[in-house]
């Protein structure tokens, strides 16, 4: 469902918004960092919100025009890296394998609009292989 409401977004737009995705690099090792890119075209409107959700509870928010522009809401197992996310993507932090799941981008348009449009990507934290050397016995 997700994979089909992404290319909706990206090939027909929503209202002001087109070519609106999201950027996952999939699969990830346990411990790494993992960058969520929002990508977006507001055709010359101003943005007023880009959203972050795992699952249905959004943990980061940016609001260009508060200050701090940037919001993170608490979630277990999500560590945001406020220096390096904006508007555009999200750095988590020292991945858990908790942090697999389905990531949803909400990118808003300013007024008078407030065009919205939703897109999901999935996200897997899989183990590091270790590999130890065997002695014949």
């Amino acid at each position: 469902m997700s994979f089909l409401w992404s290319i909706y977004c990206n090939l027909t737009g929503v209202g002001g918004l087109k070519n609106v995705r999201v950027v996952s690099p999939g699969a990830v090792a346990v411990g790494e960092s993992v960058v969520l890119e929002c990508q977006y075209d507001l055709e010359g409107a101003e943005l007023y919100a880009v959203k972050w959700y795992k699952g249905k509870k959004e943990f980061y928010r940016y609001l260009p025009k508060e200050d701090p522009p940037t919001k993170v809401f608490p979630l277990p197992g999500i560590n945001v890296d406020l220096s390096e996310s904006n508007a555009n993507h999200v750095v988590l932090r020292d991945a858990g394998f908790s942090l697999t799941g389905r990531y949803r981008c909400e990118v808003s348009a300013d007024a008078p609009s407030f065009d919205t449009a939703l897109v999901v990507a999935s996200l897997v934290i899989v183990g590091k292989l270790r590999i130890s050397s065997i002695s014949p016995k």
